[in-house]
């Protein structure tokens, strides 16, 4: 009797922790995934995207709620939520809705960061150890139809997103992130994986993250895709 009691309290205490875990009301959860995503501090991450047997170079940098990329000879592009802006003729210019990037199965809003309220009207469609199913209409122009979020509970980061175009039951593309490393405090894949169903292609991002303290800030502005990139790179890229 001495030796369970202590396991029948810690079966109660677990249960008890469970629980109020999965208390955490749609609009916590989705608060606690928008604060993972943004980028407290600047950051960077060297990245090789790879394509059937095609490979490119490119650099993701994050400040707040503003991403910058940069595909080495190629696209650069500004993205908060909801707009984007590329580099076009030594000018930046508003991108086109849906506009993809060059030679990957991505477009540039698939990049933006997550916010709480990305999702118009979100609904819990499933809660289970695999994680929590968030489905919802886009809030900001999109040129998807319907978002579903798988979300990692515990570290509030979405390790699956499901896109359909043009109606809610025209799934075209699967994406997973993972495996999730910290930095900073905030959970960041290491690989990125997009699958596009209609055309039976897969496009893989590889990312190695470290702080960038020393980013320009006007790399995260308009000003920055003007003129010449400045962006340093490995140089094995």
């Amino acid at each position: 009797m001495i030796t369970r009691v202590p396991i029948r309290l810690a079966l109660i205490v677990l249960v008890a922790a469970v629980s109020l875990a999965r208390a955490e009301g749609l609009g916590e959860l989705l608060g606690g995934v928008a604060v993972n995503a943004r980028f407290d501090v600047p950051v960077r991450a060297d990245v090789r995207i790879t394509r059937g047997t095609t490979t490119s170079s490119a650099v993701v940098l994050g400040r707040g709620r503003v991403v910058y990329f940069e595909v080495k000879d190629g696209v650069r592009a500004l993205m908060h939520p909801g707009k984007a802006v590329i580099e076009s003729g030594g000018h930046a210019a508003p991108a086109v809705m849906g506009l993809a990037l060059p030679g990957t199965d991505l477009l540039l809003e698939d990049l933006a960061v997550f916010t709480a309220s990305m999702l118009r009207t979100p609904l819990v469609s499933d809660d289970s150890p695999a994680g929590v199913v968030v489905t919802g209409e886009p809030a900001y122009p999109s040129a998807y139809a319907l978002l579903v979020y798988t979300i990692d509970r515990d570290r509030h980061a979405i390790v699956r997103t499901q896109y359909y175009q043009a109606t809610t039951s025209n799934l075209v593309k699967i994406r997973r992130d993972g495996p999730l490393s910290q930095l900073d405090g905030h959970w960041r894949p290491g690989e990125v994986t997009v699958e596009n169903l209609p055309d039976g292609t897969s496009t893989q991002l590889r990312l190695a993250w470290r702080a960038a303290p020393d980013a320009s800030a006007s790399l995260f502005a308009p000003a920055g895709l003007r003129g010449p990139s400045h962006v340093e790179w490995p140089p094995d890229s």
